[in-house]
């Protein structure tokens, strides 16, 4: 899996989301035309981890007659395909092409938007979609955004060359969820850009401290190597 993809897999409720609309959409197909077997098929291939398989049912799918949240929802199902194909600007647009068909109810579908627009190198487009998702709050009126929306923005505007308002927009985000790992990581690599091996040494530390059950990716690992700890890795 691309380390943008399983980044957001941590924080990404989108698998509790495929099951949760699932139902819906065959049952909306269903409704509309005795040939569901386009959005099955595309799901379930999605959920095999076999986005290729996916692309085409899920675009026959679209051809149903789909109430707007179904289409909404396999709109971001085949985005999610086109993103585990490294295909970014397909996924962006059929990202953004689902927050046309549904208003977002949560901050997922911009973060989303914004992932993949920053993979495309839009970083501009990316910028103003994470934008777009601080306007929710987490948990409950006035929490404001969680760790998701400021670590995505922190990676857009590292990628911009904006290190110090990555590591401000990383540092609001990390007392969201202090013991994610990728979140020190992050902000680590941007003091590092700035010169500060001392600060991003002490963020590194706690990464090291910090790795996932499943271990770091190779990129990741190594960059902690490199700085002295020793960290689990994971081969895919």
């Amino acid at each position: 899996m691309d380390i943008c993809l399983r980044q957001l897999s941590h924080i990404n409720p989108w698998s509790a989301m495929r099951r949760s609309l699932f139902a819906l959409v065959l049952f909306s197909v269903g409704v509309a035309s005795a040939q569901p077997a386009d959005c099955r098929h595309g799901l379930e291939a999605l959920q095999a981890n076999r986005p290729a398989e996916a692309i085409d049912p899920l675009s026959q799918c679209l051809k149903q007659q789909l109430p707007a949240r179904a289409r909404a929802f396999v709109l971001q199902a085949r985005a999610n395909a086109y993103a585990d194909m490294k295909e970014w600007a397909l996924a962006a647009e059929d990202q953004r092409q689902s927050t046309f068909e549904e208003k977002p109810k949560d901050a997922w579908p911009h973060i989303m938007l914004g992932a993949y627009l920053r993979e495309a190198g839009r970083l501009d487009e990316s910028l103003e979609a994470l934008r777009a998702a601080m306007q929710f709050d987490e948990d409950g009126p006035g929490s404001g955004p969680g760790m998701a929306v400021h670590y995505h923005t922190a990676r857009t505007l590292h990628e911009m060359g904006r290190y110090s308002d990555a590591i401000e927009a990383m540092t609001s985000g990390i007392p969201k969820q202090p013991d994610y790992g990728y979140a020190l990581y992050q902000r680590a690599l941007s003091y590092e850009a700035l010169g500060d091996r001392v600060q991003a040494k002490r963020d590194f530390f706690r990464a090291a401290e910090l790795v996932p059950k499943e271990g770091y990716e190779p990129k990741v690992a190594a960059k902690l190597i490199e700085y002295g700890f020793t960290v689990k890795v994971n081969p895919e």
